[in-house]
C-alpha cells in the first residue's frame, strides 16, 4: 500500500474514532440531563434541555453513522475495495464542513485521491474506474488456468 494511501486510511480512521468519541458523549450528555433535570417543568426549560435533546439526539446520531461509515471506508482501504475510492471521496467532502481540523485534513485527503500514486494503486487493483463513471475494471484478457480447469472438469463429466 503506498504511503498516501496508508495516510489517508489513517486519516479516515481518526475521524471515525473522534465520530465514536462524540457519539458517547452526547449520548451520555443526553442521559444525565435527562436523569438529572426530570421530565418536565420549568427547570428544563431554563437549562434548555428540550432544545438539546433534539439536537443532542440528531448529533449523536450523524456522529455515529459518519464514524461507521469512515471504519468501513478504512476497512476498505486496507482491502483495497472497489467502493472505497468514492466512500473516501464522500467522507473528504463531509470533513470539509468541519472547521477547522476537518477542512485541512479535507482537503488533504481530496488532493491525496486525485493524485496519480493513490489512482495508480485502485488501478492496478482494478478498484476504480478507468473512464467514465461506474466504469469496471479493465480487461485483462482469458484466464488460462481457469480455461485449463473448465476444460478438465467437461473431460471428466464425459467420461
Amino acid at each position: 500500500m503506498p504511503e498516501r494511501v496508508s495516510l489517508d486510511r489513517k486519516i479516515i480512521r481518526v475521524f471515525a474514532v473522534l465520530g465514536l468519541v462524540t457519539f458517547l458523549v452526547s449520548l451520555g450528555l443526553l442521559i444525565v440531563a435527562r436523569l438529572s433535570l426530570g421530565s418536565g417543568g420549568e427547570l428544563r426549560q431554563l437549562a434548555g434541555a428540550d432544545f438539546f435533546e433534539k439536537f443532542g439526539l440528531w448529533l449523536a446520531l450523524g456522529s455515529l453513522l459518519f464514524a461507521l461509515a469512515g471504519l468501513k471506508t478504512a476497512s476498505g482501504i486496507k482491502a483495497a475495495r472497489r467502493w472505497a475510492w468514492p466512500a473516501s471521496l464522500v467522507l473528504a467532502v463531509i470533513l470539509l464542513v468541519l472547521f477547522p481540523l476537518g477542512t485541512i485534513f479535507g482537503l488533504k485527503l481530496l488532493f491525496d485521491l486525485f493524485s496519480s500514486e493513490v489512482k495508480d494503486w485502485f488501478r492496478t487493483s482494478g478498484h476504480i474506474p478507468v473512464s467514465g463513471v461506474g466504469a469496471g475494471p479493465e480487461y485483462r484478457g482469458p484466464n488460462p488456468d481457469l480455461i485449463r480447469q473448465l476444460e478438465e472438469q467437461s473431460l471428466k463429466r464425459k467420461k
